[in-house]
C-alpha cells in the first residue's frame, strides 16, 4: 500500500510539470516603431516585421531550412511562433528568410541593430561556429556588424538567426542571474550595402564665440574593401533648409593597415540660430564621402545648434536659466506610446502641461523619441545602464562611451544618470567619476536611496529618490506607477479554505485511534488502525502544501523592482509570476511531500526494525498538528499580516517543537541525526548560494544599514 502512494506522488509531480511545461507563459509583449536608418545613398532592406522565434538554434535552423525547401508542415513543438521585431517581447532565438538582389553582391553589407539589450549571437545560412557572424553585447545602443558579400546567398532565401542570452545588466545586477537566458531588440533592423568606404555616425560639439557658432564633426571613415580606393573626398553641408550656411570640404589620404579613420570637419556659423524649447530651430547635415572610382556614401540628419549648462544647482540652456518640469517614463509606458504611433502627438500634449523634460527610466531611448523631441522643443534625460550594481561588477564607464556619444547629434538629449542606487565605496565613487567624462558635455546626475550616501559627485549632481519624484533647485521630475508586483489574484480564497482543511484533518487526527511506533510493520492492520494512516497521510500532503502554498505566497508578493526608478531589474522573478500560481502551489507542494519522504527514507534504516518510510512519515506526523495556526495565519494574510509572517511562524515553531520529536526518536531506539541529513543538503546548497553572492549581501546591506 505504501509503495503504490509513492508511485502515485511521482506520477501526481511529473504530470503538474507537464502541465507547467504545456502552460509556461511569456509575459506579453508589444510591437514598436523605431526611427529609420539616416544614410541616404545606401541600398537598405528593411529587416522589421515577422520573425520566428524558437527555443533553441538547431530548431530554428531545422524548421527555416524546411520551409526553404517548401516543407511548411511542421509540429506544434518545431514550428515555432511568430514575433514582431521591434518589440519589448524578450526572447531566445529568432530567425528571418530574406531575399537580396543580384545587383548588391559586389557591395559589403551591414547589418544594424539598434536597441539590442543581451549578449547577441549572429547566424547566417547556418548555426554553427562557422556561420556565426558576430557576437556582442547589447546595451541598448546602435550595433553594426559587417557581413561580406560572398557570405549570402544572391536571388534565393538566406536564413539570418539572432540569439540572445542574458545581458551583463542582468547578470551584474543585485542578485543577478543567467536566467532566463533571453533578450530584446526594440529599435530597427536592417541590411545596408555599402561601398569600398562608408560613413559611420559623427559627434558634434559647438562651441559660441558671440553670436557665431563653430559646430566641430567628428567622424570615422570605415574602409571594407581589401584594396583601398584612396585617396578620399569627405565634403559636408550644413543648411538651413533653404541655402546652404557652411561647407567643409577635406581629403583623406590612404593609411596602411588603417581600417578606420577619423575625419575632422570644423563648420563657422555666422548669425547661428539657436535651438531653444520655443523655437527648436534644426540645421540640415549633409556628409558625403567619395573614392577616385566615384563610390560614395551619404549621411543626411537634422541637427539643433545649442549650449547646455549647469551651475550653482541651474540648468542653463542657452545661457538661459531653465526651471525643470519633467516627467518619467517606465519602459511599459514608453514602450505603449511607441506601440500606438503617437510619439509627436503625446510630446506636445505633455508641453501643454507644461512638462519641459522627459525622464527615461531604465536606458537609452530610441532614436524615434529623441528625433520627435528634437522637433518638438523637448528636454531628454536618460540613463546609462548601471543601476543597482554591486561594485565589484560595474561596467567600465570607457564600455558606455560609445552609447552615449551616438546619441550626443540630438540637441533634445540634456542629461543623463551616470548611476543609480550604487554602493558608497570608493570604486563605486570612481566609476561615477570616470562616467560624468564619458557623457561630457552634456549634464550628468546620480540618483541615489538613502540621503547619506556618497557618489563622488558634486553634491548638487548628487539626487536622492523622494519616492517617485527626484527635485532640485533646478526643478522636479515626476514619476508615475509603483514597483511591479504580481499579485496571487485568489489567495485569500486558498488560504481560507486551506485553513478550514488543516483544521478539519486535524480533527479527525486527533479522534482517530491513538497508535504505536512498533505498528508500523503489521501486515495485517486493523481497520482503525488503517483510518488512523489514512488521515495521518491526508494530513502529511496538507502541511507539505501549506507550505508549498507559503512559499507561493511570498513569490507572487516579492516586487520586481525596488521602486519605480529600478523597473524591470529581476527578469526571472517577472516571469516566474507570469506562470499559474495554482501550478505553481501544486509542484511546490508535491516537491516537498517527495523531499520529506527522501529525508525519512535516508533515516529509516537507521530505526529499529527498519521501518517503511511511508509508515515512519505518519508517525512523525503527529508532532506537527501546530501547522494548524500556521494555516490560520496565512489566511490573514489578505487582511494585511506580512506574507512572510506565516513561513516565519512555520519555522519557529518547528524549531520549538524540535525537543519533543527528538525525545520520541531516543526512546525509541533511533538516531535523529540520520534525519538532518537531506535538510543539511540542501542548507549546504543555500549556504554555498550565498556565499557565491556574498558581494551582494555587503551591497544590500549598505544600501540598508550605511
Amino acid at each position: 500500500m505504501f509503495n503504490r502512494r509513492i508511485i502515485a506522488y511521482l506520477a501526481v509531480l511529473i504530470c503538474l510539470l507537464i502541465a507547467l511545461w504545456w502552460t509556461w507563459r511569456t509575459p506579453p509583449g508589444v510591437s514598436l516603431n523605431s526611427a529609420q536608418s539616416e544614410f541616404t545613398y545606401r541600398y537598405t532592406q528593411s529587416l522589421d516585421g515577422n520573425w520566428d522565434s524558437f527555443s533553441s538554434l538547431h530548431q530554428a535552423w531545422t524548421t527555416e531550412t524546411e520551409r526553404v525547401q517548401g516543407k511548411t508542415n511542421q509540429s506544434f513543438l518545431t514550428a515555432g511562433r511568430v514575433l514582431t521585431l521591434p518589440s519589448s517581447e524578450r526572447f531566445s532565438i529568432v530567425a528571418k528568410r530574406f531575399r537580396l538582389p543580384a545587383e548588391w553582391s559586389s557591395r559589403t553589407m551591414l547589418l544594424t541593430l539598434h536597441g539590442v539589450s543581451g549578449h547577441a549571437s549572429i547566424y547566417l545560412n547556418g548555426s554553427a561556429s562557422p556561420e556565426k557572424l558576430a557576437e556582442f553585447e547589447g546595451s541598448g545602443g546602435n550595433d553594426v556588424v559587417e557581413i561580406p558579400p560572398k557570405a549570402f546567398r544572391y536571388g534565393e532565401d538566406n536564413i539570418l538567426i539572432i540569439a540572445l542570452d542574458s545581458g551583463l545588466g542582468q547578470r551584474a545586477v543585485l542578485m543577478g542571474s543567467h536566467w532566463p537566458n533571453s533578450g530584446q531588440i526594440s529599435g530597427d533592423l536592417s541590411l545596408q550595402a555599402v561601398a569600398e568606404t562608408s560613413l559611420t555616425s559623427p559627434q558634434a560639439n559647438v562651441a559660441w564665440n558671440g553670436a557665431n557658432a563653430v559646430l566641430t564633426l567628428k567622424v570615422q571613415l570605415w574602409h571594407h574593401g581589401f584594396v583601398q580606393a584612396g585617396p578620399w573626398t569627405v565634403d559636408g553641408v550644413l543648411s538651413d533648409g533653404s541655402a546652404g550656411v557652411a561647407e567643409q570640404i577635406t581629403t583623406v589620404q590612404p593609411q596602411a593597415n588603417a581600417d578606420h579613420q577619423a575625419v575632422t570637419l570644423t563648420f563657422t556659423i555666422p548669425g547661428a540660430k539657436r535651438w531653444t524649447t520655443q523655437d527648436p530651430f534644426l540645421y540640415q547635415l549633409h556628409l558625403t564621402v567619395t573614392n577616385s572610382q566615384g563610390d560614395r556614401d551619404d549621411l543626411a540628419f537634422p541637427i539643433g545648434l545649442r549650449t547646455l549648462t549647469f551651475s550653482n544647482g541651474k540648468w542653463l540652456l542657452n545661457d538661459q536659466a531653465l526651471l525643470i518640469k519633467g516627467v518619467a517614463l517606465a519602459p511599459d509606458q514608453e514602450y505603449a506610446i511607441r506601440n500606438s504611433g503617437k510619439v509627436d502627438s503625446w510630446l506636445e500634449s505633455e508641453q501643454r502641461r507644461g512638462i519641459n523634460l522627459i525622464y527615461f527610466i531604465g536606458g537609452v531611448p530610441d532614436d524615434l523619441w529623441l528625433q520627435a523631441a528634437d522637433r518638438a522643443g523637448m528636454g531628454v534625460w536618460a540613463e546609462l545602464p548601471a543601476a543597482g550594481i554591486p561594485s565589484n561588477r560595474l561596467p567600465k564607464a570607457a564600455e558606455l562611451q560609445g552609447l552615449s556619444a551616438e546619441k550626443m547629434l540630438h540637441p533634445s538629449l540634456w542629461a543623463w544618470t551616470v548611476g543609480k542606487g550604487l554602493d558608497s565605496d570608493p570604486a563605486a565613487q570612481n566609476y561615477m567619476r570616470e562616467a560624468v567624462n564619458v557623457v561630457q558635455p552634456d549634464l550628468a546626475f546620480a540618483l541615489k536611496a538613502k540621503p547619506s550616501s556618497e557618489t563622488g559627485l558634486p553634491v548638487q549632481q548628487a539626487l536622492t529618490v523622494q519616492g517617485n519624484k527626484i527635485s532640485g533647485i533646478w526643478g522636479s521630475v515626476q514619476a508615475s506607477g509603483s514597483a511591479g508586483k504580481s499579485d496571487w489574484a485568489n489567495e485569500k480564497v486558498a488560504a481560507a479554505c486551506w485553513a478550514l482543511l488543516m483544521l478539519f484533518l486535524a480533527g479527525m487526527n486527533i479522534r482517530a485511534v491513538v497508535w504505536r511506533y512498533k505498528e508500523i510493520g503489521l501486515s495485517k492492520p486493523k481497520r482503525s488502525l488503517r483510518n488512523a494512516w489514512l488521515w495521518n497521510s491526508w494530513f502529511n500532503l496538507a502541511r507539505e502544501w501549506l507550505i508549498g502554498g507559503l512559499l507561493t505566497s511570498v513569490l507572487y508578493s516579492l516586487p520586481t523592482s525596488f521602486s519605480v526608478w529600478f523597473p524591470h531589474i529581476w527578469p526571472g522573478l517577472e516571469l516566474l509570476q507570469a506562470q499559474s500560481p495554482w501550478l505553481i502551489w501544486s509542484i511546490a507542494g508535491m516537491i516537498g511531500v517527495l523531499l520529506r519522504l527522501l529525508q525519512v527514507g535516508v533515516a529509516a534504516p537507521h530505526f529499529p526494525d527498519s521501518p517503511h518510510t511511508m509508515g515512519l512519515t505518519f508517525w512523525f506526523e503527529r508532532r506537527y498538528y501546530f501547522t494548524v495556526f500556521v494555516a490560520l495565519c496565512w489566511a490573514a494574510v489578505p487582511w494585511g499580516v506580512p506574507a512572510y509572517y506565516p513561513l516565519l511562524g512555520y519555522v519557529l515553531l518547528n524549531c520549538l517543537f524540535f525537543p519533543i520529536r527528538f525525545r520520541d526518536v531516543r526512546r525509541m531506539g533511533g538516531h535523529y541525526a540520520p534525519l538532518l541529513w537531506v535538510p543539511g543538503i540542501l542548507l549546504g546548497v543555500a549556504v554555498i548560494w550565498g556565499a557565491l553572492h556574498y558581494a551582494d549581501w555587503i551591497f544590500l546591506w549598505h544600501m540598508l544599514y550605511s
